[in-house]
């Protein structure tokens, strides 16, 4: 993985080639031969030097006032999500840290209490990961429902690995393409805040090696961060299932995520999950366990 030095800089001019000049008063057509606004439009947009922006997108260790860099957001039209990310990046390219508070969770252990909390939310699937996206523990529902993305113990069930190496990701994720976006997107924001993590980048760097699908929405630096969102699987026992999911930050293990599928009791879907998990419907013997 780049350093992040240069991520910031390659960050900063992918926001700048997707803005319509237009919407800021500036001209298309004869001139330009970027897409987008010139670094000179960026920083008259945001108020400060075109030397000092500059630097910033050359990825030069600059120190950056949070005004500053909120004049640069909104010079770029950029989301909250985009906002923040970029903070992040500001941050880790000056070297200041960007969170405080206990280490992250590091290794495949889960605590027993959260496999207890996992198997009380029985009959909802109920999942513990990390922001390496490791599925480290569930319940059976859990385990059943993603049988597909545990058939390989030596992936350890990690999605990301199961979207861009395994083709059995293509006939379970209904969406596939949405869902390959949002996984590179969350590796980005992930990868941001953890530039020290050795396990995360090796996983980057691999997927980036080895997918020509990955490789290519990396270079886009999009971001994607979802609290919760809508799930669409085909799953080889039951077919077509459509669910929600909510997400839980465990904070006395900071990086560890629970992850809850919200099913209505009494629904075709409770049906057929519970079908599934009274056929032994669940993942190989040893994974996500």
């Amino acid at each position: 993985m780049a350093p992040e030095d240069s991520e910031l800089g390659s960050f900063l001019r992918s926001r700048r080639a997707r803005v319509n000049p237009t919407r800021f008063g500036g001209a298309t057509g004869i001139g330009r031969r970027v897409p987008g606004l010139r670094r000179e439009e960026v920083a008259t947009l945001a108020g400060i030097s075109v030397e000092y922006y500059a630097r910033l997108e050359r990825g030069r260790k600059v120190r950056v006032s949070e005004t500053v860099l909120a004049a640069i957001a909104r010079a770029l039209d950029l989301n909250d999500l985009e906002a923040t990310h970029l903070h992040d990046l500001a941050h880790s390219a000056a070297k200041v840290p960007t969170a405080t508070g206990a280490q992250d969770h590091h290794g495949d252990a889960v605590r027993p209490e959260l496999n207890v909390i996992t198997d009380a939310l029985s009959p909802l699937p109920a999942w513990i990961t990390n922001y390496r996206m490791d599925f480290l523990a569930g319940n059976r529902e859990a385990r059943a429902l993603y049988a597909p993305l545990l058939g390989n113990p030596e992936d350890k069930g990690n999605r990301a690995r199961f979207i861009f190496l395994d083709p059995v990701s293509r006939g379970f994720q209904c969406q596939w393409e949405q869902v390959a976006d949002e996984t590179v997107g969350a590796l980005r924001w992930y990868a941001t805040r953890h530039p020290d993590d050795r396990e995360l980048s090796g996983l980057i760097l691999d997927l980036n090696s080895r997918s020509t699908e990955f490789r290519s929405r990396w270079g886009d630096h999009n971001i994607s961060h979802h609290r919760s969102g809508d799930v669409h699987v085909n799953h080889p026992a039951i077919g077509d299932l459509k669910l929600v999911y909510e997400r839980l930050d465990v904070t006395h293990d900071p990086g560890l995520s629970l992850f809850i599928h919200v099913v209505e009791p009494g629904s075709t879907i409770a049906r057929r999950l519970a079908d599934l998990v009274a056929d032994g419907g669940s993942a190989p013997p040893g994974v996500g366990v």
